[in-house]
């Protein structure tokens, strides 16, 4: 209680003492921004967003803005959307709020990619990120976000999955980590996910590998 007292007289004081000129200069430093802290990493490369936060100290607090650190880190990896408080009269708390990783893309140049649950795609660069899902077929990345957002709709959880594969008709085939098949119609594929997961894993249906929903109305097991 006592610390704000003597922090609200010294803002008033630093408010209301102005010279012809503008606010006088050894004020202005008192307000400078020494210390930023950063809360929420888990993926993005957190000696890569401090460089690019660098850039804000020595600012003086009082006229920064989120959009300032917005623009500075939406091209940092992962990173989503950030919260900014101030602490006054020196530090900056950014917390950030990172985009899933929801599966992994390998082109036919043997480049890395993860992609993001927000359209993001970001380059593989030695993230320790394991068990996601892979995504094999030319133009998959293109339409995988797409069809990851439908497929969402279904409650279909990517844990379950190995791959999924993009064929140039359109349509996908997903790879269960049971080793199950399933075979997607270019359209209306999310019925046939809800009816897979109704039934795969009944006694019925528990020995066949092969779900195959790709002709209208009908189910062929193998």
């Amino acid at each position: 209680m006592k610390k704000n007292i003597i922090f609200w007289v010294i803002l008033l004081i630093f408010l209301t003492t102005f010279n012809s000129l503008g606010i006088n200069k050894n004020k202005l430093k008192f307000f400078q921004v020494k210390n930023i802290e950063i809360q929420g990493i888990e993926n993005s490369n957190k000696q890569e967003l401090k460089k690019e936060l660098n850039i804000i100290k020595k600012k003086n607090i009082f006229f920064l803005k989120n959009s300032d650190f917005k623009k500075i880190v939406e091209n940092v990896d992962f990173v989503d959307t950030i919260k900014i408080k101030k602490i006054y009269p020196d530090k900056i708390k950014v917390s950030i709020i990172e985009s899933e990783p929801i599966a992994f893309y390998e082109n036919e140049y043997g480049k890395k990619y993860y992609l993001l649950e927000n359209n993001k795609i970001v380059e593989e660069k030695n993230y320790n990120i394991n068990n996601l899902p892979k995504v094999f077929g030319k133009n998959g990345i293109d339409k995988f976000l797409n069809f990851y957002k439908s497929i969402k709709t279904t409650n279909l959880k990517l844990s379950l999955i190995k791959e999924f594969v993009y064929h140039d008709i359109g349509r996908w085939d997903i790879l269960f980590n049971n080793k199950k098949i399933l075979k997607l119609p270019p359209e209306n594929f999310e019925n046939s996910i809800v009816k897979f997961l109704q039934i795969y894993e009944k006694d019925n249906f528990k020995y066949f590998t092969v779900f195959d929903f790709r002709i209208k109305n009908e189910l062929i097991l193998k």
